[in-house]
């Protein structure tokens, strides 16, 4: 008995280091992503498959299967296709489409431990905070000092203008890094059992402070919209800070405006932004070529002459630059899209990719999320502890596939997997409210 307790314990402790390790692998690079998916996902089979009977799929887990699935289902369609027309199929969609199903696996994985209270959150919002912070301080070290604390210097676009990348180097997403962590931040004050609210309002404000220059530092502009958007939101609908919303708004519009007054090279990137969101606008009312664009609004020039020659199916996960190309390729070279790899916003890559029944899918499994969060009021009625988490994950899910925002592709490592453990953890955050919904119901 006390043999198997040891191993319990030490299964119990392993999958939540793999878990924590997560913000890591994030700045260590894709090699370290996939490791940390491939264990947690072995862990996950060898040690409790057998507790799957006490885990029932939901709706949102079967729209996540069919997602999974359709994937195949796409690829196996454009394969047919490339033989019954005798033309050679992308080796490289083929590898992508069957390396994709990791994500499923991820996804269930943590379904089945989170089902099990296996996995212990407070230590992986810790290791987020850390981590997150951690790379706000290598960017400030990076401004001040001319290098990070690894010796990486900033990234010199030209000679007036660089971005900091702090221990991402030359792959300048520390930005979109800490966007994507800072909110865990938020739930100190819950880890440290505060209750008194000015304690509460002066650690949120310092962790604003601190994250904001983060960054603005790193050059990111939509990473900083973001930003800016997933603090109002938390504080529109958290109780604490609800009451100060209108004062982060005057804060908010203070700070922006001496920065755009007061710093140049904020300046330029907000016109910058500003110009590419006209372009943008321009190119769907027109259709006209973006020849004095940025790449970004030239990519989604791309997608719009891509996307209509496979509307319905798409042409498969990670097809979206050899079909542009392919399809393009008569076009002159002058007024021919930018074909890079993937059209940099996450619905227009699944329109490319498969098709209108992918995009149906994915609107299915978003607006029924939202459904169930406003509708059933989750983030509304309940003011308890574990509160705060489900709007946290709420917030990020709402964030990270906002419909217009720039992103990376939706089908790579780190933003796949963090789509899906969001996914995962919000899910089964629902399924423990519907649990206690239904109790209230039964008293």
């Amino acid at each position: 008995m006390q043999n198997l307790i040891k191993i319990q314990n030490h299964n119990y402790l392993t999958i939540n280091v793999l878990f924590i390790l997560l913000p890591v692998a994030f700045i260590l690079g894709n090699f370290y992503t996939n490791l940390n998916i491939v264990l947690i996902s072995l862990y996950t089979l060898f040690f409790y498959w057998k507790k799957k009977k006490y885990f029932k799929f939901n709706f949102f887990d079967k729209i996540i299967t069919l997602f999974f699935i359709y994937t195949i289902c796409v690829l196996l369609i454009n394969f047919i296709e490339a033989k019954i027309s005798s033309k050679v199929f992308s080796q490289f969609i083929i590898n992508k489409s069957f390396f994709y199903l990791r994500y499923y696996f991820l996804y269930v994985s943590l379904r089945l431990l989170i089902n099990n209270n296996v996995i212990k959150f407070n230590w992986f919002f810790l290791s987020c905070t850390f981590f997150s912070i951690f790379v706000c301080v290598d960017i400030y070290i990076q401004y001040f000092f001319g290098k990070d604390i690894f010796g990486i210097k900033p990234v010199m676009l030209n000679a007036y203008h660089a971005k900091l990348g702090g221990p991402f180097g030359e792959e300048l997403i520390a930005g979109g890094y800490i966007q994507r962590f800072f909110l865990f931040a938020f739930l100190l004050p819950t880890f440290l059992n505060l209750k008194k609210k000015f304690f509460i309002i002066s650690i949120h404000l310092i962790l604003v402070l601190i994250f904001t220059y983060g960054i603005i530092l790193s050059g990111n502009r939509m990473p900083f919209v973001l930003f800016v958007f997933s603090i109002f939101m938390f504080a529109m609908f958290d109780k604490n800070l609800k009451k100060y919303l209108i004062h982060f708004i005057l804060i908010s519009v203070f700070v922006l405006t001496f920065l755009y007054n007061k710093n140049e090279k904020f300046r330029v990137r907000f016109e910058s932004f500003y110009g590419s969101v006209n372009n943008l606008t321009s190119i769907f009312i027109t259709k006209s070529s973006p020849l004095k664009s940025g790449a970004y609004v030239q990519e989604v020039y791309g997608f719009l002459k891509t996307w209509p020659k496979n509307k319905f199916f798409g042409g498969g996960v990670k097809s979206y630059r050899i079909n542009c190309v392919q399809l393009n390729k008569d076009i002159p070279f002058k007024i021919m899209p930018t074909c890079n790899n993937h059209p940099h916003n996450y619905y227009f890559e699944i329109l490319v990719d498969l098709g209108l029944f992918g995009f149906l899918i994915i609107l299915i499994l978003y607006f029924s999320v939202l459904h169930k969060l406003f509708f059933k009021k989750y983030i509304f009625n309940s003011h308890d502890g574990s509160n705060i988490h489900l709007l946290t994950f709420f917030l990020l899910f709402i964030v990270e596939l906002f419909p217009i925002r720039s992103s990376g592709s939706f089908f790579s490592t780190n933003n796949a997997a963090f789509i899906f453990v969001i996914l995962a953890v919000l899910i089964s955050l629902i399924d423990k409210y519907d649990e206690e919904e239904k109790k209230k119901k039964s008293i």
